[in-house]
């Protein structure tokens, strides 16, 4: 360990010494990157998948889960719009709408960046389906879509969640469908956690 570190140390200060004779903005985007990719990866054991893709400005999400929950209890926490902000640490206030559209306030943090930024979705819902779809005149983003499909399967719950989101903002190049899949991956881990605690019987 002691070795990593020192080989960590030297490494670095080489990249500080060569961000010098760099442009600020890029060597900062450079050791950010570098910092980020040295953290130690954990293994998990929740069952789930997850890709993150980007074509053309727009974040392609696709995460299917395993959540030991009943579909029905499931169901009524992700429509229970007013308290989302429980399930996710993304998501620092959710309220319905007097015109039944949602309103989400989200903060993501890389390192040192953060985005604060508002999403108001239209929700509709069938079955044990729930589909969000961007009100871009309302929203950081100028266009997109969510959908929640919950299935049964072996008194457990199965969840298939997919998004496209296009953002208005302007995303560092480093915050890659890599970084984002990371970040993705741990709020999804800590959700299944969250709502696997408060859905079992008193």
């Amino acid at each position: 360990m002691a070795n990593v570190t020192i080989r960590l140390f030297y490494l670095l200060r080489n990249v500080y010494n060569l961000s010098q004779y760099l442009p600020n903005y890029t060597a900062a985007i450079f050791m950010l990157a570098l910092l980020l990719t040295a953290q130690p990866v954990h293994a998990v054991n929740t069952p789930f998948s997850l890709t993150v893709s980007h074509e053309n400005n727009t974040y392609q999400t696709n995460l299917t889960a395993i959540i030991n929950t009943p579909p029905d209890k499931l169901f009524k926490l992700l429509t229970s719009y007013n308290e989302l902000y429980k399930l996710s640490q993304l998501i620092q206030k959710s309220e319905l709408q007097a015109n039944g559209a949602l309103l989400l306030e989200l903060r993501s943090c890389f390192a040192f960046i953060c985005f604060n930024k508002k999403q108001m979705m239209n929700m509709t819902t069938s079955q044990y389906t729930v589909t969000g779809t961007i009100i871009p005149e309302h929203s950081d983003f100028s266009s997109g879509w969510a959908r929640w499909q919950i299935s049964t399967l072996n008194n457990q719950s199965k969840i298939s969640f997919k998004s496209e989101m296009t953002p208005k903002f302007w995303v560092p190049p480093f915050i890659g469908p890599w970084l984002i899949k990371q970040k993705l991956k741990e709020e999804a881990l800590s959700s299944i956690h969250y709502i696997e605690n408060h859905s079992r019987p008193n």
